[in-house]
């Protein structure tokens, strides 16, 4: 995962749209912190841009507990415009995932299985 920092210009013109949350991150403490490490962060955002080229950012909160305590992946679009396609943000959604087990030393290829069997389809939907 390569972060960056965006303009300020570039994320006003952006509305942030939730995707996922985790309200107890730190219900796992090694997992949290593993985290921090790899952001080099406690609190605050990080961003990066997708494989579609898509803008997203994951927040993280410390609620006093010396780690990061709640966790939030935001996809930035275009302010007036309609989200990307479904598919798009699942394959970019699964890739975090993957990056998540990665960092917190768990199997990305676990998560892809889950991800196949929960039926998430990261690719175009057959027509017909």
């Amino acid at each position: 995962m390569k972060f960056l920092t965006p303009p300020e210009d570039l994320l006003a013109s952006l509305r942030a749209d939730p995707l996922l949350w985790e309200q107890e991150l730190d219900v796992h403490p090694e997992m949290a912190e593993a985290i921090e490490r790899a952001v080099r962060k406690r609190a605050g955002r990080v961003y990066w841009r997708s494989e579609h080229s898509h803008l997203y950012a994951l927040e993280l909160a410390d609620l006093g507990r010396g780690r990061p305590s709640m966790a939030m992946v935001l996809g930035f679009w275009d302010r007036y415009e309609p989200r990307p396609p479904e598919h798009e943000i699942d394959a970019d959604l699964l890739a975090f995932c993957e990056w998540v087990a990665e960092v917190c030393g768990l199997s990305p290829q676990d998560v892809r299985r889950v991800a196949e069997h929960a039926g998430i389809r990261p690719t175009w939907p057959r027509v017909g």
